[in-house]
């Protein structure tokens, strides 16, 4: 169990982060300026956020030997772990935080930083095998 942690400790650690920030009432984040409402730099925040989740919990679970079934199915047990964060984290906001707002596009923001995340984490596996060979 301990290497299982020593691998996937990152992955834990920003998972909760996203759970803290997303768990703060709606007067502790800062006012975004009204001109940078055209470019939604909150949705490049969501993508960002869970692309480096869904990075950090392939590499923690492809490195850790303790649970045979994660490392073989890395990949998917963490795009659908990363899907349920997403979700719940906006049914959250939603639901339970005040003054805070849940959103489909916030999610679809997070789905896309899920993929951008599966993206990265396979070219990055893909360059490592080709390097062994």
């Amino acid at each position: 169990m301990r290497i299982f942690l020593k691998y996937n400790r990152w992955a834990f650690l920003w998972g909760f982060l996203i759970i803290l920030l997303t768990a703060l009432p709606g007067r502790v984040i800062p006012e975004i300026p009204v001109f940078l409402d055209l470019f939604q730099p909150d949705k490049l925040l969501h993508i960002l956020i869970f692309g480096i989740y869904v990075i950090l919990q392939i590499r923690g679970f492809r490195q850790q030997a303790v649970f045979p079934i994660l490392r073989r199915n890395a990949v998917l047990i963490t795009l659908l772990i990363a899907l349920v964060l997403s979700a719940g984290t906006e049914l959250m906001q939603a639901f339970v935080i005040p003054l805070r707002v849940g959103s489909v596009f916030d999610f679809i923001a997070n789905a896309a930083g899920c993929l951008a995340g599966w993206g990265f984490a396979s070219a990055k596996n893909k360059d490592q095998r080709s390097k062994m060979e």
